[in-house]
């Protein structure tokens, strides 16, 4: 609620903003963010965050969120004498963490699939070809379950519809982050589509971090790693002998 009042604030003062300045060349497309940094603290649940914006012609938008690229390994899961081990496995290099296109319509109804491919928009199903040099009669096995991996963690997903349209100039959609979204930069992709050709494009920054004392340990852990499991072994030694001794009491 109170996200969604602060965004009401933030788009009518655009408007206003719009509206005051008549001698300025008009800009076919206006974004904004209810916020500009997620901040991940010990209870973080997750998290939504508005995009709005206003576009000066009829056309259709898609919005892109791509989040830090990172190598993901695949493993495929093998039977051996009743039990489930980890398999053969697959390295992709360099692909989003996190990655959700929303559109006001289906893609296919907005654009030729080569106009879609060359801007980076696809339906929530990257092309990881380029990112492992695996032939491809193994990789796409690997890469379907990469996907599927992402949607079902709430990391990748396509809403054919996720934009609303107002009155043909203002629009908005709600982008989800669940709790375990990935920390790093993210890029904020947005396309005004008229008549299956591009029309404007426009392009923002989104920071994810941790804050607070779960950030404060997790930096120490990394620059202290020694240190840091040498303490961790302590608490636990510690918190096993007064175990103990509450037990026998």
């Amino acid at each position: 609620m109170r996200t969604a009042r602060r965004s009401v604030l933030l788009l009518s003062a655009a408007l206003f903003a719009l509206a005051a300045s008549p001698a300025r060349p008009a800009e076919k497309l206006l974004v904004d963010l209810s916020d500009d940094e997620i901040a991940i603290t010990t209870g973080f649940t997750g998290t939504e965050l508005l995009l709005f914006g206003t576009k000066e012609q009829r056309g259709d938008v898609v919005v892109v969120l791509r989040g830090p690229d990172r190598d993901a390994v695949v493993r495929r899961r093998e039977r051996v004498a009743g039990v489930w081990v980890n398999g053969a496995s697959v390295i992709f290099r360099g692909v989003p963490a996190y990655y959700r296109v929303a559109s006001s319509r289906p893609l296919e109804d907005i654009a030729p699939p080569e106009i879609l491919s060359a801007n980076g928009i696809t339906a929530g199903t990257l092309d990881l070809a380029g990112t492992t040099d695996v032939p491809a009669a193994r990789r796409v096995s690997f890469q379907d379950g990469l996907i599927r991996n992402k949607t079902r963690q709430g990391l990748y997903g396509y809403e054919p519809r996720g934009v609303a349209i107002r009155g043909e100039r203002l629009f908005r959609t709600t982008a989800t982050f669940p709790a375990n979204v990935p920390t790093g930069p993210y890029r904020v992709s947005v396309y005004l589509f008229d008549r299956g050709r591009l029309a404007a494009q426009r392009e923002s920054t989104l920071v994810v971090r941790k804050v607070g004392l779960g950030a404060d340990i997790f930096a120490f852990a990394h620059r202290q790693g020694a240190l840091y499991g040498v303490i961790a072994i302590v608490v636990a030694v510690f918190a096993g002998w007064l175990a103990g001794v509450v037990f026998r009491r």
